[in-house]
């Protein structure tokens, strides 16, 4: 059964339909998708399918990502964080704040408590990560955390679009080949 779990200074819930308005405000916030625009949600609909296909990664091993709220100040919504079962393949580490909570180090406390759980849960499934080459402070985060890039280049179908940046993967170790081009192929 999913549960709540406390960083240093967050309180995680697992995400679900009750979190569609909040993670709305995040994920339909421009100033978020400023390193891939088209990414952006313009309708609430798109959260709430984001937030239903999350739900897999949570009946699959009890861990997927959370809604992030603040310790000392627990109604306070400040984003989405975490990591999720895809396709049964790998765990997808994620987060997206609120810009006025950008630089207080939260994504690296939401990344370090979900590389944890899921290393303590299926170790054997490859941590990943996958961001886009013009969002040095994602790159940051996820070095800190101890992931490394393993490749970078364009996402399959993208390779004409010239609003389509770089991506670059990382993980925790080394990804066998069909990983990697089940990774790159994934929108």
């Amino acid at each position: 059964m999913a549960t709540i779990t406390r960083t240093d200074r967050l309180i995680l819930m697992p995400l679900n339909e009750k979190h569609d308005e909040e993670a709305y405000k995040v994920y339909s916030d421009q100033r978020i998708w400023a390193h891939r625009p088209q990414a952006r949600h313009e309708d609430v609909r798109e959260t709430h399918q984001l937030i239903g296909r999350t739900q897999a990664s949570w009946a699959a091993k009890d861990l997927g990502p959370w809604g992030v709220y603040l310790r000392d100040q627990p109604s306070e919504f400040i984003g989405v964080g975490g990591i999720e079962l895809v396709d049964g393949r790998v765990w997808d580490l994620k987060y997206r704040f609120r810009p006025d909570k950008w630089g207080n180090g939260f994504a690296t406390e939401v990344s370090e408590a979900a590389l944890k759980a899921a290393k303590r849960l299926d170790p054997d499934t490859p941590i990943t990560a996958r961001i886009t080459t013009n969002h040095p402070a994602s790159a940051r985060v996820l070095e800190k955390v101890g992931l490394t890039p393993v490749w970078e280049g364009r996402r399959v179908g993208t390779g004409d679009d010239p609003s389509e940046p770089d991506v670059r993967i990382y993980a925790d170790r080394e990804l066998p080949e069909e990983i990697l081009e089940f990774l790159k192929a994934r929108p």
